[in-house]
């Protein structure tokens, strides 16, 4: 039987998820595809010049997986390059680091606007939704020193296009800060990181109320990427 692949640990998700050359449009082109660890590998090891043991190391991977990763990666980009290909960024398996995780964490101290997937009608008593894209509406809350107040819904307008990005500027519009979700993909978890909103792993909470007295008390974790990996080395999302 074939060894199982091992999560490895990543720093943050890309900004960005795929590149290309100017003026092709994106159907014309062929495309190489770059594994977020990998993305990973290079990121440690030619942005930050940290040699292999400790690269690895920051990965949670031996020398020899993070060698294979890192010419890979290269070859990856190398091909892109001088193909002319389009370089898109998927798949791989990879959780993020509890450092990084631990950095995105808002301080409960000051007032937090939150955002909740909610089934219909939304409001306090409403379950919230599996899937934040494909939810009736959010509900939004102010969360400051464990209370919580000035309690909203926001119907979800990009529920009936199917568009998951369109919500993600919506609530950074509203200036959401915080949403706490069941799962999400790894496109609109970016998204989500540079629109500014730190995003809350949900799960088990049978009402929004509960949901949001749960993030009041810090029993929410930021969302981690373990989900992401869970259909193995090709998931992509």
């Amino acid at each position: 039987m074939p060894r199982p692949c091992l999560c490895r640990r990543v720093s943050a998700l890309p900004k960005a998820l795929c590149f290309k050359p100017r003026g092709i449009p994106l159907r014309q082109l062929s495309e190489v595809v770059l594994s977020v660890d990998g993305l990973e590998a290079v990121r440690l090891a030619d942005y930050l010049g940290l040699n292999m043991d400790e690269a690895a190391a920051r990965m949670g991977v031996s020398r020899h997986t993070f060698g294979r990763l890192l010419r890979r990666a290269r070859q990856c980009v190398a091909q892109a390059l001088i193909e002319g290909r389009a370089l898109r960024i998927a798949g791989g398996v990879c959780a993020l680091a509890e450092e990084t995780n631990a950095q995105g964490e808002i301080q409960m101290s000051e007032a937090i606007l939150v955002a909740v997937p909610s089934d219909a009608p939304g409001g306090l008593e409403a379950a919230p939704s599996a899937h934040f894209g494909h939810c009736d509406a959010y509900t939004l809350a102010l969360v400051e020193n464990g209370a919580v107040s000035d309690v909203r819904v926001l119907p979800n307008s990009g529920h009936e296009h199917g568009n998951c990005l369109q919500p993600v500027q919506e609530l950074a519009a509203q200036g959401v800060r915080a949403l706490l979700a069941g799962g999400m993909g790894m496109r609109p978890l970016t998204a989500m990181q540079a629109a500014g909103i730190t995003v809350y792993y949900n799960a088990g909470q049978a009402t929004v109320g509960d949901a949001l007295k749960a993030f009041a008390e810090g029993r929410l974790q930021p969302f981690g990427t373990d989900q992401l990996c869970r259909g193995g080395c090709n998931h992509h999302h």
